[in-house]
């Protein structure tokens, strides 16, 4: 899927985020040369362990959801886990 989507997503010079989810932990990843922002949505009910990867810049197992709120300067993706607490928040400053 990664070969089909990769080449989908860099055709197009203004993606700057791909979200996802449905892998049960939070993952923020981004590789070194590539522009776009891998973002991984956890799950409510469960969780899963999780390791790095290549490009992983953090990672967490547990249960929660993402907040996204954004501006007319910036997006911002928090990842909250099931007891409210914010566990990371990743802030992407418009570059155009």
């Amino acid at each position: 899927m990664m070969k089909y989507l990769l080449s989908v997503l860099h055709r197009h010079s203004n993606v700057a985020v791909y979200g996802c989810g449905h892998i049960h932990n939070f993952q923020y990843i981004k590789k070194t040369g590539d522009p776009i922002v891998y973002w991984v949505n956890s799950a409510a009910a469960l969780s899963r362990k999780v390791s790095a990867t290549d490009g992983t810049q953090w990672c967490d197992p547990s249960t929660g959801f993402t907040i996204i709120s954004a501006d007319k300067q910036q997006l911002t993706l928090s990842a909250i886990n099931k007891d409210g607490k914010i566990l990371y928040q990743l802030p992407i400053k418009k570059t155009r």
